[in-house]
């Protein structure tokens, strides 16, 4: 009988384990997104800011 309880407290607490890894895993997941969605709009933040600067300098060639 103690060497049943002893495979349940065991099972139990790798499914606790397991449960909380999963947790993790989940959350690192989000967080990946969240930072890939950040870099995506710098980046067209960034394109954006060129395109302007572009369009502003091409606009004091034609004024010259």
């Amino acid at each position: 009988m103690a060497n049943k309880n002893l495979n349940n407290t065991l099972e139990e607490e790798l499914r606790i384990e397991l449960i909380e890894q999963l947790q993790t895993i989940n959350s690192l997941k989000a967080e990946i997104e969240t930072l890939k969605r950040s870099v995506r709009e710098e980046q067209d933040g960034k394109y954006r800011a060129y395109v302007k600067l572009s369009d502003l300098q091409n606009q004091i060639k034609t004024v010259k």
